[in-house]
């Protein structure tokens, strides 16, 4: 029921990551390809754009999880190296493409309750995204993150809160980072709509906090596909301005 982050090297995990279901009870193995884009002048100009296409895996075991994307990333504008801003000047200033960062996550959901459920998720970012193209800061981050969901029928609210420990480097020398964030969700045997809000401390001494707002739907096409969108707008001047995706995700129950 989470997104992740947003920086230059990480729109990945965003796109795999920024529509998924309610907990529930089934295990399943899934795929999914998707493409975000996103714009944005971050408190610098010119403004970046970013395209991204991220193809991602899940495996759901209970009540264990692990996940993994890996983008490919177009961007064009200056770099945002880091989460909250990009540093002026910093990275070219034209159009480049690669691979971006690799995104790990592994998380366990503790009921805490018939309707209340107490999630703990770690995550990883590797840095296989290009430092000096400006996709990426070269640097292997860490997340440990906790949320409690509270379900009512159809409609579950969830708030979460958690510590990135970046990876620091003479180039960027990132900070840890706080980082929090709240949704609602209400689903049918079709349909699913979310609606979510996240926020994140700079990493960098000069760079604002990350604050924005997610609206997301989903469709279940058939049993194993579903079609899921969602559109998204910076509060602050360390999110994008605008921006939205599409996934298309593949699921084969166990």
């Amino acid at each position: 029921m989470k997104k992740n982050f947003h920086s230059a090297a990480a729109f990945a995990a965003l796109a795999a990551a920024a529509f998924a279901m309610p907990a529930q009870a089934e295990d399943y193995v899934q795929f999914s390809l998707g493409a975000d884009y996103s714009n944005g002048d971050y408190g610098t100009t010119p403004d970046t754009d970013i395209l991204a296409i991220p193809v991602g895996f899940k495996l759901k075991q209970g009540d264990f999880f692990v996940r993994a994307s890996l983008p490919w990333l177009r961007v064009e504008g200056p770099a945002v190296p880091g989460d909250g801003g990009a540093i002026p000047g910093a990275g070219p200033t034209t159009s480049r493409s690669g691979i971006g960062d690799l995104s790990l996550a592994a998380g366990y959901s503790l009921p805490v309750g018939d309707t209340t459920f107490f999630d703990l998720t770690g995550k990883v970012k590797l840095p296989t995204a290009s430092e000096e193209k400006g996709l990426g800061t070269g640097t292997t981050d860490f997340t440990a993150e906790a949320e409690l969901t509270q379900m009512f029928g159809d409609t579950s609210v969830s708030v979460r809160g958690g510590r990135r420990f970046n990876g620091s480097t003479a180039a960027f020398p990132l900070d840890d980072v706080w980082q929090a964030g709240a949704g609602i969700y209400h689903t049918t045997d079709q349909l699913t709509l979310g609606l979510d809000y996240d926020w994140r401390e700079g990493a960098l001494p000069t760079a604002p906090d990350r604050s924005e707002l997610t609206g997301s739907i989903g469709f279940k096409l058939n049993e194993k596909f579903r079609l899921q969108g969602y559109a998204y707008t910076g509060l602050s001047d360390g999110s994008p301005d605008l921006g939205g995706g599409l996934q298309l995700v593949y699921r084969i129950g166990t």
